[in-house]
């Protein structure tokens, strides 16, 4: 079975003319700050082409990510997380916005 490809929306960056992760601006301009380097902008419901506010979390790290991903695909197979107030925000269903779920 081979695996599908989550495509990835672009803009056009007006100040350096360049294209871009359009999720990562969007998030930059939501915060009302560039992105750093580490930080991850997640897609809430799974969906990479679903941009609006309410489903973009934005994350510390890469490490943070996976582990995050790993708990909630385990939680899909039925295995219940066993601290489920350190996923406040991050759950698909969540409600709030980019500024309400930013992690520390």
């Amino acid at each position: 079975m081979t695996r599908k490809r989550k495509q990835y929306r672009k803009r056009k960056n007006r100040q350096t003319g360049r294209y871009a992760l359009a999720h990562r601006m969007l998030a930059a301009e939501f915060l009302g700050r560039p992105l750093l380097a580490g930080e991850i902008v997640h897609h809430r419901d799974g969906d990479s082409t679903n941009n609006t506010r309410e489903n973009l979390l934005v994350l510390p790290s890469q490490a943070c990510h996976a582990h995050i991903e790993a708990v909630l695909r385990r939680e899909q197979r039925g295995q219940p997380f066993l601290f489920p107030e350190l996923l406040r925000g991050v759950r698909r269903e969540a409600s709030g916005t980019l500024f309400d779920n930013v992690l520390p």
